[in-house]
C-alpha cells in the first residue's frame, strides 16, 4: 500500500457497503491511508449522506437493499449538485453486459472482487487527481452501441468512458492471468493424476496376481478336503455313526462353500464397471437364502429376522450376493450376544433413489469411528470379543461403488446398527 499522503485528509470518501465485515475492512484500509470516511448500508442513505455532505469519491457495491449501486450512481449522475463526484462500483462484473451496466449508469471506475488492496488504493488516487479536471468538463454526447441484440446510449463523460473502459481493460487482464494461472494448475494436476493412474493401475495389477495366487493356494487344500470327505462318505458310510456322516457332510458343504467364496473373491477383484452384469434382481430373496445358510451354521441360536418383500434393483446379482452375505453376517456375528437378537432387511423409496439397509440391534458402534468402517483391515471390535479380519464391510463398500452407489452407516455403543445403501444406474 501506499504511504500516507497529506492531501489524502482532505478527501472524504462515501463507502456503501452491507456487508458489515466488507464496511469494516473498507473503512480501516481507507483511514490507514489519511482519507475521511463515511460508510452506509445501501443506496438510498448513502444518496441522503451525499447531499448532506457532498463526498470526494463514492465506492459503492452493487448488489444492496433499497438501491443497488448502478441506481444510486444513476441519482448521483443526475443530481447537479454532484455530478462531478467519482462513482467506483465494486462488484463481480465479468460479462461485457455489466460493462454496458456500468457506462450507462455513469459509473467512473469498477474494481472486481475479490480485490488487491493496493490496486484499489491505485484507482481511487487517480479518480481523486482527475477529479478537477472532469468538474471543467462541460462536453457531454451520446453513444450508441448494440449488443447481444440490444440497443444502448450511453450519455457519459467522454473521461468516465475512457476511465471505465480502462478499468474494464485492466480487469480483463487480470482475469486472463488468473485463468491462465488456473490452467498451469489444471495442467499440473493433469500430470499428477495421470502419475497416479499409472501407479494405480500397477496396484491394481499386484491385486489381481495376489488374488490369483491365494484362489489357487486356497483352491488346492479345498479340493483335497472335500475328496477325503467324498471317499469317506462312499467307503465307510456303514461304519460310521449318524452323528459322523453328518459331521463329514458339513465338512463337505463348508469347503464347496469355502471354495464359491474364493470364486467370488477372484471375481470381484477382476471386476470393474464396464464388466458388471446388470439385471433385474430380487435382493429379497437373496436376503433370505443368505439367513438360510446362516442359521444352518449356527442352529443353536434364535434370531428374529424381518425381511423385506420384491426389493428389485437393477445390479450384478453375483456381487450383490457377496455385498449382502457380508452385512447379514456382520449384523449375524454383532448380535451374537444378545438373547433377544433381530436382524431385518429393509427397504425405502425416496423421490429418486430406492435405498436397501441392513439393520440389527447388536453391538453397534461409535459414530465418530464411522469413517474407519469401510477400510480394510479396520475393525472397531477386538478380535476376542468378536473375531474377523475387516475385510466385510470394505469388501461391500467397493461393490456399491462398482455400481456407482453409495453406503454409509449408523449407530450407537451397544445399540446396534444399520448400514444403508443406494445402487446407481
Amino acid at each position: 500500500m501506499s504511504e500516507i499522503n497529506p492531501k489524502n485528509q482532505t478527501h472524504t470518501i462515501l463507502v456503501v457497503e452491507d456487508s458489515s465485515t466488507q464496511a469494516e475492512l473498507l473503512r480501516y484500509t481507507l483511514a490507514k491511508q489519511g482519507y475521511l470516511v463515511d460508510v452506509v448500508p445501501n443506496g438510498m442513505e448513502a444518496l441522503k449522506a451525499a447531499q448532506r455532505a457532498k463526498p470526494s469519491l463514492i465506492v459503492t457495491d452493487v448488489v444492496m437493499p433499497s438501491m443497488d449501486g448502478y441506481q444510486l450512481c444513476r441519482a448521483v449522475k443526475a443530481d447537479q449538485s454532484l455530478r462531478d463526484v467519482p462513482v467506483m462500483i465494486v462488484t463481480s462484473l465479468r460479462q461485457a453486459d455489466d460493462i454496458v451496466a456500468a457506462l450507462e449508469c455513469g459509473a467512473d471506475n469498477f474494481i472486481r472482487k475479490p480485490y488487491d488492496m493496493a490496486s484499489l488504493l491505485a484507482r481511487i488516487d487517480y479518480l481523486l487527481a482527475n477529479r478537477a479536471m472532469r468538474s471543467h468538463s462541460n462536453l457531454q454526447f451520446g453513444v450508441e452501441i448494440t449488443l447481444g441484440g440490444k440497443k444502448h446510449l450511453i450519455t457519459a463523460e467522454r473521461e468516465q468512458i475512457l476511465d471505465l473502459l480502462f478499468s474494464s481493460y485492466e480487469e480483463a487482464v487480470q482475469a486472463n492471468e488468473e485463468l491462465r494461472q488456473r490452467q498451469d494448475e489444471v495442467q499440473s494436476l493433469n500430470l499428477k493424476l495421470a502419475a497416479w493412474a499409472v501407479e494405480l493401475e500397477d496396484a491394481n495389477k499386484q491385486l489381481r496376481s495376489f488374488s490369483h495366487t491365494v484362489s489357487h493356494d486356497l483352491r488346492s487344500p479345498l479340493a483335497t478336503i472335500n475328496g477325503f470327505s467324498a471317499i469317506l462318505q462312499r467307503k465307510y458310510a456303514g461304519n460310521l455313526e449318524d452323528k459322523a456322516k453328518w459331521y463329514l457332510s458339513g465338512i463337505s458343504s463348508e469347503a464347496l462353500r469355502m471354495t464359491q467364496i474364493v470364486e467370488d473373491i477372484l471375481y470381484l477383484s477382476n471386476v470393474d464397471r464396464s464388466k458388471l452384469s446388470r439385471a433385474k434382481v430380487d435382493l429379497s430373496l437373496l436376503a433370505m437364502e443368505t439367513m438360510v445358510i446362516l442359521r444352518d451354521t449356527d442352529a443353536q441360536r434364535e434370531v428374529e429376522f424381518e425381511c423385506a418383500t420384491e426389493a428389485i434393483a437393477q445390479c450384478d446379482e453375483r456381487l450383490i450376493r457377496i455385498a449382502l452375505v457380508n452385512l447379514l453376517s456382520n449384523a449375524w456375528k454383532f448380535t451374537s450376544k444378545r438373547a433377544d437378537a433381530s436382524i431385518s432387511f429393509r427397504v425405502t423409496k425416496n423421490e429418486n433413489e430406492t435405498v436397501f439397509s441392513v439393520k440389527d440391534n447388536g453391538a453397534g458402534f461409535d459414530m465418530e469411528n464411522a469413517k474407519r468402517l469401510f477400510q480394510p483391515f479396520e475393525r472397531l471390535h477386538r478380535n476376542d470379543e468378536f473375531p474377523g479380519f475387516g475385510v466385510g464391510l470394505a469388501t461391500v463398500h467397493r461393490i456399491v461403488g462398482l455400481h456407482q452407489g453409495r453406503i454409509w452407516a449408523e449407530g450407537a455403543p451397544e445399540q446396534g446398527a444399520v448400514f444403508h445403501f443406494v445402487l446407481g444406474n
